[in-house]
């Protein structure tokens, strides 16, 4: 089930973000990498005040929260998070296509997001293209991170009709 956040979900999102980053983190990121990108958030406070700018959507599974995703502004994915062990069970492709289908019904495509290594495979895999490659420094640990686009999706045409009434065959 997605729904929108609360201000009650602010602890278990940043769980779900420290265990989404210690449990996947380490397929592409050092140890000193993991402890730095898991300090965040540093401010409870300050987190849950964050996912309630924007539109960000909470995943629940057996009434727990399994992931979360934030469209801020429309055309950015600023978040996009799943707890280890719901990795790789469609919720975070579920949060997404909502994110998108709000982006588009705002009209603010071209989307955008920054992705991490892990993330990049997962956006890529929803046709996302890296635009540009960064270097960030979080907590004085320096990340590699890649600017992504999503073009809108192109509708396809009606056919014309034929003479008869009919499309084509």
């Amino acid at each position: 089930m997605l729904r929108k956040f609360t201000a009650n979900d602010a602890e278990p999102l940043a769980d779900d973000y420290r265990d989404s980053v210690r449990m996947i983190g380490p397929q592409a990121y050092t140890q000193e990498q993991l402890d730095a990108w898991a300090i965040y958030p540093v401010d409870i406070e300050e987190f849950r005040s964050r996912p309630s700018r924007g539109l960000t959507l909470v995943a629940e599974v057996e009434n727990r929260i399994a992931g979360f995703g934030q469209l801020e502004p429309d055309d950015h994915v600023a978040f996009l998070y799943c707890a280890g062990r719901y990795s790789r069970k469609g919720i975070g492709a579920k949060i997404c296509r909502a994110l998108e289908a709000h982006a588009l019904a705002m009209g603010t495509f071209p989307i955008h997001t920054e992705a991490s290594r892990i993330g990049r495979l997962f956006f890529e895999k929803h046709g996302y293209s890296v635009v540009e490659v960064e270097r960030v420094i979080r907590f004085g640990i320096e990340f590699e991170r890649f600017r992504m686009v999503k073009k809108a999706p192109v509708s396809k045409a009606p056919e014309p009709a034929t003479p008869n009434g009919r499309g084509s065959t």
